[in-house]
């Protein structure tokens, strides 16, 4: 099938900064070992999601057109346009047809192909997070700042939430600017262990192992 996606020639500017994207592995949870469980998290405010692999989000799918729908993280509001694609867009079953402002609870449709339930996180007053989720698969987007605590219904202000008892609400925090990424412990007497060690700020590398409560994690790069 012949793909129509028009691209907007504001995509990709001088001044854009690239998206730092990482595959988040859970390898244990609540000190119970999990598999085939992973988030992947991306750093930056402007990415694209379609079937080409030069998009942020790569969905394989070919009812997706290769460069599908853009989204924008900006403090006042998640926008997201559709780029003109073969199958369309819609937002809780209505047609995209310019650019929208995402709301919490969201469902997007992509391509007829995929659909992602849309999570947003607000703190004192500014858009931090976008979490895009279809079954297994996640997506957390957020510009430079993901806060990591305990699964709670009230707990509305944080980025990443897992089931674990043992984290606080908001336990941990992790900071990217330009080419570095850190993690700092919140809760003293609970610190994060990274490859087994007490942290309270350490710089994060590929293939490091992250301790929070009884949850263990592996940060993978992906390559751009």
């Amino acid at each position: 099938m012949e793909d129509h996606t028009r691209i907007s020639t504001t995509i990709g500017g001088s001044d854009e900064r690239k998206t730092l994207r990482v595959r988040v592995v859970f390898e244990e949870r609540s000190g119970h070992p999990v598999k085939d469980e992973t988030m992947t998290l991306l750093f930056g405010t402007q990415m694209l999601l379609g079937r080409d692999e030069v998009c942020e989000i790569p969905i394989k799918d070919n009812r997706i057109s290769r460069k599908h729908v853009l989204i924008r993280i900006e403090p006042d509001g998640v926008r997201l346009a559709d780029l003109g694609s073969t199958n369309g867009t819609t937002r809780n079953d209505e047609p995209v047809t310019e650019e929208i402002i995402l709301n919490n609870r969201d469902r997007i449709t992509v391509g007829r192909a995929v659909t992602f339930e849309v999570r947003l996180v607000e703190r004192e007053g500014q858009i931090c997070s976008a979490r895009l989720a279809s079954g297994p698969s996640a997506f957390l987007l957020a510009p430079s700042e993901v806060l990591i605590g305990r699964s709670d219904p009230k707990n509305l202000t944080c980025d990443l939430m897992i089931y674990d008892s043992e984290l606080e609400l908001r336990h941990a925090r992790i900071d990217h600017f330009y080419d570095n990424t850190f993690i700092m412990s919140l809760v003293p007497e609970k610190p994060v262990l990274v490859n087994n060690k007490p942290v309270k700020e350490l710089e994060i590398h590929p293939d490091y192992t992250i301790t929070l409560g009884k949850t263990r994690l592996r940060w993978e790069v992906i390559p751009s």
